[in-house]
């Protein structure tokens, strides 16, 4: 009984804790500097205008420029991570049937996932924008598949 009592006062205690998803500055002493806890959510839309930016200004021909974009298209049905790896390394999630873009700086790379439990595996020399494309599609029993004459 005094089991059953303890696990319910337990269970009450941390059930009765309400979030709150306000925003509320917090005040350190007379600091005159205010921390919002939103300031992360402010900041957010900066860095996808600075994405946007910096994609768009890579469509400039200006032959200093040693980045390029990369684009990774998927066309299959399954959500990847790409993982490249050269003078400078990313991870790239990808969802499936969507398009991702990266900035990266001109030269070789090695790129590898796992597509719908497939591995993708190869060496890619980027010296310019670049779409690549992946494909991922189950080939059906050759059996099943009926033949039009």
């Amino acid at each position: 009984m005094n089991n059953r009592l303890i696990a319910i006062l337990g269970f009450l205690s941390l059930t009765s804790c309400s979030v709150r998803n306000e925003v509320s500055p917090v005040y350190a002493a007379n600091d005159p500097a205010v921390i919002l806890r939103a300031e992360k959510r402010r900041s957010m839309p900066k860095t996808i205008e600075d994405k946007a930016v910096s994609l768009l200004n890579q469509f400039n021909t200006d032959a200093a420029n040693t980045d390029m974009v990369l684009m990774i298209r998927n066309e299959s049905n399954c959500d990847f991570t790409m993982h490249i790896v050269g003078p400078h390394s990313y991870k790239i999630p990808v969802a499936a049937k969507k398009t991702e873009s990266i900035v990266v700086e001109q030269g070789n790379y090695e790129m590898r996932s796992e597509v719908c439990k497939s591995p993708y595996y190869t060496h890619k020399t980027f010296s310019e924008n670049t779409l690549l494309s992946i494909r991922y599609a189950v080939v059906k029993n050759v059996d099943t598949i009926e033949t039009v004459q």
